[in-house]
């Protein structure tokens, strides 16, 4: 008896350690809090919500699927107004609330710079090296002189990032071989 309770300790410590080479996904719990707090948080990462409070709107989003092709989504791209400026946020979707909203946990943030009246924000529309990636985010340029092709591809990328939920963050990727969609184009 002994044994069999120490074998499942080991695999399940095993499978802990395989869980925790890729993204955080819907294995975290999430801190749940208050309104004020949520709103006076320097760093929203780890925050479970289902709706946001009122000093946050959101504006826009994205689903990202498990696997690409797949109808199963388990994370989210959102641009988001917070008390601390536009922001994009890369979601978990853990549950479903009985309200008929999702729940999510923040994994990562990324502060939106400040953009040129010729630059524009694109989530998850963005392919490197074409092959779709829908965890990239970025600047792209669409004044008269910045190169859009006949089917609508923005090609003028200044900033890139893609979202990492194992880390947190938004890494800076190099922009050479991304083209973006025009939003609404599709």
């Amino acid at each position: 008896m002994r044994y069999a309770v120490l074998l499942v300790v080991a695999v399940a410590a095993c499978s802990a350690g395989e869980a925790s080479k890729s993204d955080s996904g819907a294995s975290a719990a999430g801190t749940v809090v208050t309104p004020a707090e949520f709103s006076s948080a320097k760093n929203y990462v780890g925050i479970r919500y289902d709706s946001l409070p009122a000093k946050f709107t959101f504006v826009s989003g994205s689903l990202i699927p498990v696997t690409p092709g797949s109808n199963t989504v388990g994370f989210d791209l959102d641009l988001v107004r917070t008390p601390r400026g536009q922001m994009v946020w890369l979601d978990s979707i853990v549950a479903v609330s009985q309200r008929g909203r999702p729940t999510r946990i923040v994994r990562a943030e990324l502060r939106v710079p400040p953009l040129a009246r010729d630059e524009r924000l694109v989530m998850s529309s963005c392919s490197t090296d074409g092959k779709l990636d829908p965890r990239v985010v970025a600047i792209v340029v669409t004044s008269q002189s910045a190169t859009v092709d006949s089917t609508r591809q923005l090609t003028a990328i200044r900033q890139a990032w893609r979202a990492n939920g194992a880390s947190g963050q938004f890494d800076v990727i190099p922009v050479t071989g991304i083209v973006c969609d025009e939003p609404g184009s599709a």
